[in-house]
């Protein structure tokens, strides 16, 4: 008997604790969503549970979001997820102060040291200790960089026979795209040449690649981020994990511990000369933590964990983002492909002579490349469409205030940001807003200069009235914790296009309404290996005789 009351009494006892530490999450859910969001809690965890794979759950939630009030608020255990989808939250999230940090699910990245998970303060110093790294005339430098490697890319297109013809792989292309964005990378943010577009014997891309899908994993299912479970509950993943971290830790530290012994060599001529090394000058992303650790403001190992971040990020969203235009451009069965190239060809000399002459795209400059409205408004429809990183997890560090709403968000909540469908949402976008058309862009190019998004085209209008709010098209992020490498992609991305659809045919018989959607981090497809492209060596009509 005196067991029973024992345990009926520390159940209760536990039971109200509970609900103690819940009860801001339970109002926040009342405030948002009324009765309506109480009653739904049940609905709501079943369908976490049975879609908590990165292969579902982005298909689950484009599905299902129409049938709930939103902003939506979850509780999941002591913590309330919110998930927002309108431009007017992601507005208020991104500029709040209390919610710069990324989310501990987000501890499953395996590269979840450096400035891409940095919190806080020392995030703030961090970005910027490195902004310079990234300025305007440092990333213009790196054209020549651009162009060399694009030729390299265009001719391995051209000579192999798996990347050209009417049926190619869209993994083979994408790895071929990948590898060339990895070489950019390295050059430009380490200064060293890989020669990944020739060759990757050791794997390196696909690496990184695979490490991004397993992170996708331990993101959604966060306790596989603690090794013993891990081990316990998938241990042929964990294995795989381990494996490929440790060539990628092992690939960075190289270049790094090499760069940084003849860069103190340098500093050492250069001291004996009487020049100061540690004036201000211009300098690459290795060069400035070089720097920095001289300084005393960095480690080796944080050294190492800064370029394995930035290699990462600067890399594989790219060649991503590259990708997926390239898809549209495919499956688009408009005038898309022709208006680039006459566009093209109005700003880049001819080769040979007569009206018939291809454009000379060898060297893509950066005056050419702001002369190409066309393509700015494509990439800016190609990115809206197909979001290159479909969501953005953030962490509240205190409690605060949903702006124009009596709803508090408490410390610790999960803000769940769905850029994928907000950007596909009929509700900001008209009721074309899941088809191709880089129109849409072009339409208000004439408008006033607010709006201004750094794709180089304005957020445009909806049927030719009332502008769209500044928020519905993130292809880089915004506010507080945007995206310090958005100029260095897009410069990378518009080169290498402009490349290829010279170089190039490209259409496809698949269509975009057929693609399954997966959560990767990065957005991949389910059922990529249905997806085939034509990529023909582009003919230039002849002159009439």
């Amino acid at each position: 008997m005196h067991l029973y009351v024992a345990l009926w009494v520390c159940g209760t006892a536990l039971a109200l604790l509970l609900g103690w530490q819940q009860r801001k999450c339970w109002r926040l859910i009342w405030q948002l969503n009324g009765w309506r969001g109480v009653a739904q809690q049940p609905i709501l965890w079943f369908l976490l549970c049975i879609n908590l794979h990165p292969n579902s759950i982005l298909e689950r939630v484009t599905q299902m979001r129409k049938y709930f009030q939103r902003p939506l608020a979850i509780l999941v255990g002591t913590r309330v997820l919110v998930y927002i989808d309108d431009p007017a939250g992601m507005e208020s999230i991104l500029n709040a102060p209390e919610c710069l940090d990324k989310t501990f699910m987000q501890e499953g990245f395996f590269a979840k040291r450096g400035l891409l998970h940095a919190r806080g303060q020392k995030w703030k110093l961090r970005r910027k200790q490195l902004n310079p790294a990234f300025s305007h005339n440092i990333v213009a430098s790196f054209f020549d960089v651009f162009n060399a490697v694009g030729n390299q890319m265009v001719e391995q297109f051209a000579t192999q026979p798996h990347l050209h013809g009417r049926a190619v792989k869209f993994t083979d292309a994408e790895d071929m795209l990948s590898r060339a964005v990895l070489e950019v990378s390295c050059l430009t943010v380490m200064g060293t040449p890989t020669n990944f577009t020739q060759t990757d014997d050791a794997h390196i891309a696909s690496s990184y690649k695979r490490l991004l899908e397993i992170s996708a994993i331990r993101v959604v299912k966060p306790w596989l981020q603690i090794d013993l479970l891990h081990r316990l509950l998938a241990p042929e993943l964990y294995a795989e994990a381990e494996k490929c971290n440790q060539l990628l830790v092992e690939f960075v530290a190289g270049i790094v511990q090499s760069k940084h012994r003849n860069w103190q060599l340098r500093a050492a001529i250069n001291e004996e000369a009487g020049e100061d090394s540690g004036a201000w000058q211009r300098r690459i992303f290795i060069e400035q933590i070089f720097q920095l650790a001289a300084n005393g403001e960095l480690t080796l190992q944080e050294i190492e964990d800064e370029a394995q971040s930035m290699v990462l990020v600067s890399f594989e969203t790219v060649s991503n983002s590259i990708m997926l235009a390239l898809l549209c451009l495919a499956t688009h069965k408009g005038d898309c492909q022709q208006r680039l190239r006459a566009e093209i060809a109005s700003v880049f000399p001819g080769q040979g002579q007569g009206q018939g002459s291809s454009p000379d795209a060898t060297h893509v400059g950066l005056e050419q490349l702001q002369q190409l409205r066309y393509l700015d408004a494509f990439v800016s429809e190609a990115l809206r469409l197909l979001a290159t990183v479909p969501m953005n997890l953030r962490h509240v560090s205190r409690d605060f205030q949903l702006p124009g709403r009596d709803a508090v968000v408490p410390q610790n909540s999960i803000i769940v940001l769905d850029t994928f469908n907000m950007q596909r949402d009929e509700a900001w976008w008209g009721d074309n807003a899941k088809q191709f058309d880089p129109q849409r862009f072009l339409d208000q190019d004439d408008q006033a200069p607010e709006g201004e998004d750094i794709s180089g085209s304005s957020v445009p209008k909806i049927n030719g009235q009332q502008r769209r709010h500044s928020y519905s098209f993130l292809p880089f992020s915004k506010g507080l914790r945007s995206c310090i490498g958005r100029r260095y992609g897009l410069f990378i991305m518009k080169v290498f296009l402009v490349k290829l659809i010279v170089a190039f045919d490209f259409s496809s018989e698949f269509q975009l309404e057929q693609l399954q959607f997966v959560e990767n981090i990065s957005l991949k497809f389910n059922n990529v290996d249905d997806i085939s492209l034509a990529i023909q060596p582009h003919q230039q009509p002849q002159d009439a005789t």
